[in-house]
């Protein structure tokens, strides 16, 4: 408590940045991640009208001067709201506020998951457990290190995490990333059925947007799930897709 009041009167702001594809394109999801951190009792700052893209899809592409331009912008945006840390659910954003912007940013998985997994015998024993099978993206999967905490959230939400053939550092790419959606839709789109195609047990969930969207379009009888979809199914909270 102390440590928090201290952090205010030095000016520092949480900030949550839920990236282009989640504000614009996916609101719900927003809604559900914030709900999920005041619950956490995480105190966090939004700047829906005023923050540009990160810039992550502008590098991936070449070009560097407007990569520049942008991250120059958030920035300046950053300073002038006193932003000490940014919490995302976007796995690209985070690796690029960390990585390329040096800032003290988190995924949103490792702010809400608990320290250690389930022990088996809590809650429910495996085999009552209804199984989903885990996706690592790409950024933050096997460009971030970030494996363990989406999986222990999902264990804690009574789920038996099931595992593709290809996961952690051997993840396939759902198709969509790179710019191939946008460039090659048709390849991109048999790139994830062929991973679709690889789901056992009928329910897929991952935690990027990008990710998300892309199996929804291509799903079939798979049920796509974004995790804030499934750590807000008991809770109340919501928030539309």
């Amino acid at each position: 408590m102390l440590r928090k009041l201290l952090e205010k009167l030095a000016g520092g702001n949480t900030l949550y940045y839920p990236g282009c594809m989640t504000r614009c394109a996916l609101p719900g999801i927003q809604a559900r991640y914030e709900a999920l951190l005041r619950r956490a009792g995480v105190d966090f700052i939004v700047l829906p009208g005023e923050v540009v893209c990160c810039g992550s899809p502008v590098k991936r592409a070449g070009y560097m001067r407007d990569f520049e331009e942008l991250k120059k912008k958030n920035l300046a945006l950053f300073a002038r709201f006193s932003v000490r840390r940014i919490v995302t659910n976007c796995p690209g954003c985070y690796h690029t506020l960390k990585e390329d912007y040096g800032l003290d940013a988190l995924h949103v998985s490792q702010v809400l998951s608990p320290r250690r997994r389930p022990a088996q015998g809590e809650g429910q024993s495996d085999g009552a457990r209804p199984a989903i099978t885990y996706h690592d993206p790409c950024h933050l999967g096997r460009w971030s290190g970030i494996f363990e905490e989406p999986r222990r959230l999902l264990e804690g939400a009574g789920w038996q995490v099931a595992e593709l053939p290809q996961d952690r550092e051997q993840s396939l790419c759902c198709g969509a990333g790179g710019g191939v959606k946008s460039n090659f839709p048709e390849l991109a789109n048999a790139v994830a059925r062929a991973r679709l195609a690889q789901v056992s047990n009928g329910r897929l969930c991952t935690t990027c947007p990008l990710c998300y969207a892309h199996f929804k379009e291509n799903a079939g009888e798979i049920e796509v799930l974004e995790l804030s979809e499934i750590l807000t199914a008991d809770s109340g909270d919501g928030g539309s897709r």
